[in-house]
């Protein structure tokens, strides 16, 4: 299944489908179907390493943007293999690189979440809840958990988690550096 896919399901199938993929399928199926990520990181995966000759791609103040164009670029970047380090601010879409797992983060980093809108206008119920789904999808377990029942109601105020408090969600975090 892309990412194409999964959007042109109806609402209730999509939604279902991103539950599934999240909370149910194993592992390996969620890094194949490429819509979430792997919850969290065994206790001896402190910090990514790259592949011999890929460079981290390195993420710093990052306001977001839009959620189907963001979630194409993380499908690429999953299937590449190239490392993530998330520093500075990560703001919205940006979110989402979580579900990669080949993501760290900076202890000190800021990341900012708040529900789905087109450009700060509300969408229907309907869009609401299809887009809240796709991105808890690029979210582990816990972090989409509490997306779903609070920070996606956050409309006119980013509800804003540092770092420290991801990596003791379980995400791996970066080494020191850049």
């Amino acid at each position: 299944m892309t990412f194409k896919d999964f959007t042109r399901m109806p609402l209730a199938c999509a939604a279902t489908a991103a539950r599934a993929l999240c909370r149910a399928l194993p592992a390996l199926a969620l890094v194949a179907a490429g819509l979430a990520g792997l919850g969290p990181a065994p206790a001896d995966a402190q910090a990514i390493r790259a592949p011999l000759g890929i460079q981290p791609l390195v993420i710093r103040d990052d306001a977001g943007g839009r959620v189907d164009w963001r979630a194409e670029k993380i499908e690429k970047l999953r299937q590449s293999g190239q490392p993530v380090e998330l520093r500075g601010e990560c703001m919205s879409a940006c979110t989402m690189y979580l579900a990669l797992p080949q993501v760290c983060v900076a202890a000190n980093a800021t990341f900012g979440f708040h529900g789905p809108s087109f450009y700060g206008i509300p969408l229907s119920d309907h869009d609401f809840n299809y887009w809240s789904d796709v991105i808890a999808a690029h979210y582990p377990a816990p972090i989409a958990e509490w997306y779903m029942a609070e920070a996606r109601y956050s409309m006119n105020r980013t509800r804003r988690i540092r770092g420290s408090e991801l990596i003791r969600m379980g995400i791996p975090e970066c080494g020191s550096a850049a």
